[in-house]
């Protein structure tokens, strides 16, 4: 019935690499199978994801990811990181020119399952080089920008006790042509 070891209980010594949580900071590119939308139930393919933001709230490490992709479409636009050079590639860990959407992120646990680790035992296959750094700063700093400036907007309306506008409402009055008929025979007499 159950699949087991007879030593399965036993302590087995983590791996050197086992700290690579620990060691995350934004720049990073991981291999991370991102949740897709046309998902037929399989587990995603793992995929490049760059680091954004790395935070410890409540003494969890949440990392911020975001989606990395081959294509050039004009699907997923937005806060992108575009890593074309040879150089950086080689750096990120890359064999193809890569871009990574910042408007397409994830914020997950260290421990999450879609991290893939490779045979190192480590999802980790690069980093960023200069140029695309400073990129990624730039967006950074826009996305906490925007954040800050949503957050001063609900405070705002919180001190004047205003609420979020109201959004439209659509509402169908129907009146169906039927006789009523009574519940029960007891109450029809």
């Amino acid at each position: 019935m159950f699949d087991t070891q007879p030593d399965d209980h036993i302590a087995k010594p983590a791996p050197a690499t086992a700290g690579w949580q620990s060691r995350l900071t934004h720049g990073d590119v991981v291999m991370f199978r991102y949740p897709v939308a046309d998902g037929d139930g399989e587990t995603p393919k793992p995929r490049p994801c760059l680091i954004l933001d790395v935070v410890t709230i409540a003494g969890s490490t949440l990392v911020t990811l975001a989606y990395g992709t081959t294509a050039c479409s004009s699907a997923n636009r937005g806060y992108e990181i575009h890593v074309t050079r040879a150089e950086a590639m080689r750096a990120a860990g890359l064999h193809r020119p890569t871009r990574f959407v910042g408007a397409r992120r994830i914020t997950v646990t260290t421990g999450h399952p879609g991290f893939a680790e490779n045979r190192a035992g480590t999802p980790v296959v690069g980093r960023l080089g200069e140029l695309e750094f400073e990129r990624l700063n730039a967006v950074r700093a826009r996305i906490h920008a925007e954040a800050d400036m949503a957050a001063e907007r609900r405070a705002t309306r919180r001190r004047e006790g205003r609420q979020p506008p109201a959004r439209p409402v659509s509402v169908e009055h129907r009146h169906p042509k039927r006789r009523a008929t009574p519940a029960s025979p007891r109450l029809a007499g």
